[in-house]
């Protein structure tokens, strides 16, 4: 079995070079954030992710179209394995804004 990458790890390396067109990683804020915080135990390291991801797309805040799916699901599926309070909630508005319908 091959090891497990921590999300940080691969934020940091990969950056905005892969998150580009979208195809390979986060292609806004929100995307990032879902990311990033899959796993975090703590609530400095989902500090430092919210950091990275706001510098990564400083612009992409708000979403032309919801996401496929529900708020529920996209919860129940990125928070699931969270223990940091601030990741699970950076989470929740997370899926709040990306599969939101108006």
């Amino acid at each position: 079995m091959l090891p497990r990458i921590p999300p940080l790890l691969v934020l940091l390396l990969l950056g905005p070079a892969s998150a580009g067109a979208g195809l390979t990683g986060p292609s806004s804020y929100w995307e990032c954030i879902l990311h990033g915080m899959e796993d975090v135990k703590n609530d400095r390291v989902a500090q430092e992710i919210m950091k990275i991801c706001l510098a990564d797309f400083p612009e992409s805040l708000s979403v032309d179209e919801p996401l496929d799916g529900t708020p529920t699901e996209c919860i129940l599926k990125y928070g699931e394995d969270v223990s940091s309070a601030f990741a699970a909630q950076q989470i929740q508005t997370a899926c709040n804004v990306l599969y939101s319908r108006p």
